[in-house]
């Protein structure tokens, strides 16, 4: 019975081996939290899905149902560009499924789907580099497990996930690209040209097609879409492993023309808000933040929970892996690129801990690369490729001085962990449980290792137990690093202003200087917000409000106002807000976490520890007023009426009661792409008081129409058409070559058969 049971779990065992299952066991952890929103803890109050993922969701989905594709977004800084922000993921194919599924589900399913297209990904990549199933199924499941991907899920870093699981992608199309596009590759055959119109369009759809999209150029395009920050550190690491791998110059600038070009309907518009925004005033300091501090790199060794950016641990088993293949000269000379990207990579996570760092950081094109502690998730990938190089070896048995050799590099790493841990321990009384569980792992791993190569135990089971101790320990420490939360608790958050606010007649915004109201709770509820959270935000719409808030800016800041403290709720306390220049924004309501005292407000009832307050000095939404008066207590001297109003357009009927020419003033940001038209004629739109849109009208009645037309947006969309007809064209280039080679083929094998003796079978 015994014998039967254990025959029957080899065979289970290598099934499950020699299928890519095991490539689904990391997402497991991921399936029950579907349903809800991700957050670092359990006790976290915010996340960046909340904060911008979801609220651009749902306004992109109401702006669709009204039948408008949103180029500009009224509901946080005032308004601000929506196609030329990254975050909105309008240019990101993928993300559509957030269009038409339920939330915050289809935002993991999403996740879900990326990082198994990831592991896959890695698969195929190692597969034609001549490692075995086995050690690229484990490399897939470590990247799949990698705790950094976890780290950023529970901080809502949603675009981040998209893009990086596409970087095996990349790096394997690049192994597969000829002259003019993916082709045919080396090693794979060329594929036969059928003769017939629909028999060709079927081929195309059927193999030229995927040929066509299967391209670095192509695939590097699809991650700036996702991730403009990630396709900076994806493009080096392409180029770099391109360049190793002899690629051709001109084949890899053809790539990069391809993915600028198909990239350009993001792109463009974003050069455009960048020079304009905030992001443009950064320091050196700014783009270093976050640098990985150099403690942080024992967390090699521990799994140490911690912040999102600075997640290090790559699990024991992948680092043992990766450093026993170093005693043996086959793995060194086949993995010697990934560890000069380990390297690398590690050195520039260290960020502002480097001498010469700052100078760098001011130079043109390094603020892509802003947070350099996202290196480490190449160093994540690179790690998991050299173990898989360093399994495939050891998968064979070994003489006795490669297994001494093996041995003294398996000590090292749970020498240096148990040692370090001691000391702690002997220094404070007591023994963190990261070291102790680093300690561990790291011990029963190198046993396990260590008896692979004897040769005395069957490579399934020795190659299962690698891959269990790797799911144990990666599964425990990712479920430790997010938190997931029901969407009646995170969509409570500031519900009872909103309500009260929805039911407000009017067009209004609303301020907090302590953000009591979460973006996604006024997104839900339609309200539009004079702050905000947001990587962009326009240069001249953050100095007024610097003026009209109080608060200080003291340098580059994603919030608006900008936290003074760790926290929003007391940022603002202190400061008093300027209620005049508040008003000019057309911001109706204040809420604070404390009291203010600025003249014109009125505070109309508090609601747990809110207080929500009225402002008598709000202007309309658009007013009339004389056009030598300045922007505060000027009379009104017309009547506006908002007629239509939607993302891209607003409608108005105005009646100037003048008989000279008078200033029509829009509480809405002037920046480049609206266009105004006056009873049908166009007119130049002017900036007034350095931020508004404003237009001199005529006595009388008239019919007003603000739209945004941005030229960024349409230049971006034809250079993408451009990139597509580069794309096809490129592809029946290489379609031709196929044909051609075909044809030489055929014309071989028939002059081959022609000159071969004939036998006496043949001849009956």
């Amino acid at each position: 019975m015994a014998a039967d049971l254990s025959s029957v779990l080899r065979r289970v065992t290598a099934a499950v081996l020699h299928s890519p299952a095991p490539l689904l066991l990391p997402v497991l952890i991921l399936l029950p939290a579907l349903g809800g929103f991700p957050y670092p803890s359990a006790e976290a109050a915010y996340s960046d899905l909340t904060i911008s993922h979801y609220p651009n969701a749902i306004f992109l989905r109401r702006s669709l149902a009204q039948g408008e594709i949103p180029l500009w977004s009224p509901a946080i800084l005032g308004g601000a560009p929506f196609a030329a922000n990254p975050l909105s993921s309008l240019w990101y194919p993928p993300a559509w499924l957030a269009l038409v599924l339920p939330l915050p589900f289809a935002f993991n399913l999403l996740v879900v789907l990326h990082l198994l297209w990831g592991s896959w990904g890695l698969y195929r990549l190692l597969r034609p580099a001549g490692l075995g199933h086995i050690p690229a199924l484990f490399a897939g499941t470590a990247f799949a497990a990698l705790p950094k991907l976890y780290a950023h899920y529970g901080a809502g870093h949603l675009t981040l996930l998209y893009a990086v699981p596409w970087t095996p992608w990349l790096l394997l199309a690049s192994m597969r690209g000829v002259r003019y596009g993916a082709g045919t590759g080396a090693g794979s055959p060329a594929a036969p040209v059928p003769a017939g119109g629909r028999t060709r369009m079927a081929a195309f759809f059927r193999q030229t097609l995927p040929r066509l999209l299967f391209r670095p150029g192509v695939i590097l395009a699809l991650i700036f879409l996702a991730d403009v920050r990630w396709a900076a550190f994806a493009g080096l690491l392409w180029l770099a492993h391109s360049l190793y791998n002899r690629r051709k110059l001109v084949d890899i600038l053809l790539e990069t023309v391809l993915a600028a070009l198909l990239s350009a309907p993001l792109a463009v518009p974003l050069l455009e808000y960048s020079a304009l925004s905030t992001r443009s005033q950064m320091s050196a300091t700014d783009v270093l933040a976050y640098s990985l501090p150099p403690a942080d790199l024992l967390g090699l060794f521990f799994p140490a929970a911690g912040f999102h950016e600075w997640v290090v641990y790559p699990g024991g088993v992948v680092l043992l892996l990766a450093l026993a293949g170093l005693g043996e000269r086959s793995v060194r000379r086949a993995v010697r690129f990934w560890w000069a990207v380990i390297l690398v990579s590690r050195v520039f996570s260290l960020g502002s801990a480097l001498p010469g760092m700052e100078g760098l950081a001011r130079l043109p094109g390094i603020n892509l690369l802003r947070v350099p502690a996202r290196a480490l998730f190449i160093t994540g990938l690179a790690l998991a490729v050299c173990a898989a190089y360093s399994l495939q070896r050891l998968s064979s048995p070994l003489a006795p001085p490669a297994r001494r050799r093996l041995y003294r590099l398996l000590l090292l790493p749970p020498a240096f962990a148990l040692a370090f841990s001691l000391g702690i321990w002997l220094l404070t009384g007591e023994l963190p449980g990261a070291f102790a569980w680093g300690s561990a792992v790291l011990a029963a791993g190198a046993v396990w290792i260590a008896a692979g190569p004897t040769g005395r135990m069957a490579r399934p089971f020795w190659a299962a137990g690698l891959l269990l101790l790797l799911l144990l320990d990666l599964s425990l420490y990712n479920r430790m690093l997010f938190s997931s939360h029901a969407p009646e608790q995170v969509l409570a958050g500031g519900r009872p202003a909103a309500e009260y606010l929805s039911a407000q007649p009017g067009i209004f915004r609303v301020y907090s200087p302590s953000f009591s109201m979460p973006q996604h709770t006024a997104a839900l509820y339609g309200l539009e917000l004079a702050g905000g959270v947001d990587p962009l935000q326009p240069a001249a719409y953050a100095a007024f409000m610097e003026k009209a808030s109080g608060i200080p800016a003291g340098g580059y800041s994603v919030t608006l106002p900008p936290f003074t403290s760790t926290e929003p709720e007391p940022s603002g306390e202190g400061y008093e807000p300027d209620t005049g220049l508040l008003g000019l924004l057309n911001v109706g309501y204040v809420l604070a976490e404390y009291d203010l005292q600025a003249p014109g407000l009125e505070l109309l009832e508090v609601s747990g520890s809110t207080r929500l307050y009225a402002n008598q000095l709000v202007r309309p939404r658009a007013w009339v007023q004389p056009l030598d008066a300045g922007p505060l207590n000027a009379p009104e001297t017309g009547r506006v009426e908002v007629l239509s109003r939607s993302a891209n357009r607003l409608t108005l009927a105005v009646e100037v009661d003048a008989v000279t020419p008078q200033r029509l003033v829009l509480s809405e940001t002037a920046f480049p792409g609206w266009q105004a038209r006056v009873d049908g004629r166009p007119v130049e739109i002017e900036t007034f008081n350095g931020l508004l849109r404003s237009l001199v009208l005529e006595p009388g009645a008239h019919s007003v129409v603000f739209t945004y037309w941005p030229r960024s947006v349409y230049a971006g969309l034809a250079l993408g058409a451009a990139g597509v007809v580069l794309l096809l064209a490129s592809g029946l280039l290489n379609r031709g070559e196929r044909a051609r080679i075909l044809q030489a083929a055929d014309s071989e094998r028939v002059q081959h058969f022609n000159d071969r003796p004939v036998n006496s079978t043949e001849q009956r």
